[in-house]
């Protein structure tokens, strides 16, 4: 007020009303009055905004006969008390997954542009490896695990909390902001498997000989970051761009048992297109994950993805490398006839006969999760009427193993597995399924209603997939006919154990949501 009046900084400044969210999206040809007083030589403007719905409501939920049932709830408040606050509560409750997050940020902390803002989170993670297999290829191979026997497969639960703290501040005269978070998490996992035992044993989370996952893992990490957005608004964006840079540091100065670094880039960018009201989209994200100083990342700080807030045509976590790791199992010893072979032992003064069994070595089947991902989005948005838009999309993502050496037995077990088992051979890595590494893409429609009620567009979309991985995996067979007492007894650990899994992902799917990719 006062000064020269400057067409450039009127349109940034409508520009920074748009990103506050608070406001109907504002046009700068349309949102204002301007009069002008060549007396005075002066200009008065009269602003017109209509204040948004300050709050947010998602609705997520599913029944399958495989992963059970879920249902998801978010709420977020953007002008929390008239003040400027946000806060955020997010829930998932299901079979497999229970998650709650709560969050408050202060835009204006003592009354300077200082964000401050903290959230805390606890979550819980049922691992049925039978299931997750089934999720992965798109059939029900339940049968075929439970034939395997409990003991033999890699089940668990793993339970996190933790919280963090952020702050940020904006560089002068730019659209930029640079900020410091600390967060701290705990997590443990309760083994409900031989086999899971086994394997959280003795994977090289610490380095170290010895138990150490189950006994739990803490984080203590700092993320310096550099934020630049220009992008109009936040939830019907039509121009602008969006540049997010960060740097994740844990070490065990900081007060955890985790060496880790994780850098990451997101980059958003938004025009106009052929037609007035038309906007492209476009969305890369990429990252990377590794441990350091003789340690390797905790094994839920690697990437999974697939689902709608990525690759739209594939299920949530669908998208992960499936790699194999030594380990060991019982089988039955059986007759020549192939039936059960029984020995009598006496048991509290009583006979009693039981099946001979013995201990093979195999290449236990793990989803790993990748150490790199890397994701780009694009949409072209079509007004339709109103609130609706059509949108014409195509995701393609990637998530690898780029350090497979982050994913080892420890010295111990492997020795251990080597002396029981000499003719394995086993050198303590994992062996990387073939094809599960490739590259994922999707393309379809969306159609997108805007909701005043949940300030939240809701989507229908139908995805294609164009490139999905469709083969049998073969578990690496280490076992050799020489340590059986007969044929039958090979035959029936191969089946078991060395038999190959069908990869089935699906090449369609349709869904709804609410929210946005990007």
């Amino acid at each position: 007020e006062g000064d020269i009046f400057n067409t450039r900084l009127w349109e940034v400044s409508i520009l920074r009303l748009n990103q506050l969210g608070y406001f109907e999206q504002l046009k700068e040809n349309e949102a204002a009055e301007i009069k002008r007083d060549t007396r005075t030589n002066t200009v008065d403007i009269t602003l017109k905004v209509k204040e948004r719905g300050k709050n947010s409501v998602g609705l997520t939920g599913g029944v399958s006969g495989i992963a059970g049932s879920f249902v998801g709830f978010n709420y977020s408040t953007n002008n929390f008390l008239g003040l400027g606050e946000t806060l955020s509560i997010d829930t998932q409750l299901g079979d497999r997954l229970r998650a709650v997050t709560f969050g408050f940020t202060e835009p204006y902390f003592l009354d300077r542009p200082i964000q401050l803002g903290f959230t805390v989170f606890t979550q819980r993670f049922n691992f049925d490896q039978g299931r997750e297999v089934s999720l992965f290829t798109g059939r029900n191979l339940l049968p075929f695990f439970e034939a395997l026997g409990k003991d033999n497969l890699l089940n668990y639960v793993s339970n996190g909390h933790g919280f963090t703290v952020f702050t940020s501040y904006p560089l002068r005269r730019t659209f930029a902001r640079v900020s410091l978070t600390y967060g701290y998490s705990t997590s443990r996992y309760t083994v409900l498997s031989t086999a899971a035992k086994t394997y959280f044993d003795y994977i090289n989370f610490q380095g170290l000989g010895g138990p150490n996952t189950l006994s739990g893992i803490r984080t203590s990490q700092i993320i310096p970051s550099y934020i630049y957005n220009t992008v109009d608004h936040p939830i019907t964006p039509s121009r602008g761009k969006s540049l997010s840079v960060s740097m994740g540091f844990a070490g065990s100065f900081l007060g955890g048992n985790v060496n880790m670094i994780q850098p990451s880039l997101d980059f958003k960018w938004f025009r106009s297109a052929l037609k007035k009201g038309h906007v492209i989209g476009m969305h890369f994200m990429g990252a990377f994950v590794s441990g350091y100083g003789g340690r390797v990342a905790p094994p839920f700080n690697r990437w999974y993805i697939g689902g709608e807030q990525d690759i739209r045509g594939f299920d949530i976590w669908g998208i992960s490398p499936i790699a194999y790791i030594p380990s060991e199992a019982q089988v039955n010893v059986l007759n020549d006839d192939g039936s059960a072979r029984r020995q009598k032992v006496i048991v509290d003064g009583q006979e009693q006969f039981v099946a001979v069994t013995q201990r093979i070595p195999i290449y236990q089947m793990i989803f790993p999760g990748g150490d790199a991902q890397a994701v780009g989005n694009f949409e072209y948005r079509i007004p339709i009427v109103g609130p609706v838009t059509l949108a014409a999309f195509f995701d393609a993502g990637l998530n690898k193993i780029l350090r497979p050496g982050q994913l080892t037995l420890n010295p111990d077990r492997l020795a251990e597995l080597n002396s029981m088992f000499p003719q394995a051979g086993f050198d303590g890595r994992v062996r990387i399924a073939e094809g599960t590494q490739r590259i994922r893409t999707s393309t379809g429609l969306e159609l997108q209603v805007l909701l005043p009620v949940v300030n939240a567009p809701f989507r229908i979309y139908w995805a294609y997939n164009p490139t999905v991985v469709r083969r049998w995996l073969q578990p690496p067979v280490v076992v050799e006919r020489s340590s059986f007492p007969n044929q039958a007894t090979f035959a029936g650990a191969v089946v078991l154990f060395g038999q190959a899994t069908p990869f089935w992902e699906q090449k369609s799917t349709f869904r709804f949501t609410i929210g946005r990719t990007f």
